[in-house]
């Protein structure tokens, strides 16, 4: 039998440890470089009022690729990282179930990058702002709640992969090909809505910008109900998350078992 160990207690002591793990002088000059990187690159490839140009950035380059790659090698790596270092033994003594112990580092591990990706958005908008692009303001909001949500789904998929093999990156890049590259795009099935970034869409179609500029004419855009589309971002992050977190209660994890998937 466990003692009883208070949940908010539990969550600052693995906040401040995912809090150093992260922010040291390398991490923060490693994103520091590639914002600036991508703010140049924009300001260079978008003309002034390029509503089209700006979006393609946003939603192309930010949403279906960046974000994506980052929560799989964050949170992939979070359960594995702690193995590969022997000291996923030390976290498991702790008096904490096997389950609390996923769910605490998930939600760590998702907050850190829910503070990284928002500094992120903020300079995207600030680069739409010098380019003059027009409504984003109105924009922003619905930015912002797509992104959270998205974040807190590709982290779920990505703590699940990173329990099933030690080649998470490898598999995450085959389901975002065949899931979200294939049958994403399907439109004469239901199938389609297996899709993570398909939801993204339709709660991005929402807004008139990107409504007038992104949604006609291209058929992985939905105006369908967005409600719905949040409902199943949230219930795909539960059914990830849970997976998870069975699979690392059930399941031993040992250093040895890492060199032999090598």
């Amino acid at each position: 039998m466990l003692p009883t160990v208070h949940f908010g207690g539990a969550l600052r002591g693995m906040w401040a440890l995912v809090w150093a793990q992260h922010c040291t002088t390398r991490a923060f000059i490693r994103l520091a470089l590639g914002a600036a990187a991508l703010g140049f690159l924009m300001l260079l490839t978008i003309n002034s009022g390029n509503e089209k140009g700006w979006l393609e950035w946003v939603v192309g380059i930010y949403l279906h690729f960046l974000i994506p790659l980052t929560c799989l090698n964050v949170c992939g790596s979070m359960m594995r990282a702690e193995v590969q270092a022997n000291t996923l033994s030390f976290l498991c003594t702790r008096p904490l179930r096997r389950h609390t112990l996923y769910f605490l580092q998930y939600l760590c591990h998702v907050g850190w990058l829910q503070l990284v990706f928002l500094v992120g958005t903020l300079a995207l908008f600030a680069v739409g702002a010098v380019k003059q692009i027009e409504g984003l303001g109105a924009l922003l909001p619905m930015m912002l709640l797509t992104q959270i949500l998205a974040i807190f789904a590709w982290s779920a998929l990505a703590g699940l992969l990173g329990l099933v093999h030690q080649r998470f990156v490898v598999i995450g890049i085959l389901y975002w090909l065949v899931v979200e590259m294939g049958l994403g795009m399907v439109e004469s099935s239901n199938i389609n809505q297996l899709s993570i970034l398909r939801h993204v869409h339709t709660l991005l179609a929402q807004n008139n910008m990107v409504m007038s500029v992104m949604v006609e004419g291209e058929s992985k855009w939905s105006a369908a109900d967005p409600l719905t589309a949040g409902f199943v971002l949230i219930g795909a992050t539960l059914f990830f998350l849970i997976a998870g977190a069975a699979l690392f209660t059930y399941r031993e994890y040992l250093p040895s078992q890492e060199a032999g998937q090598q």
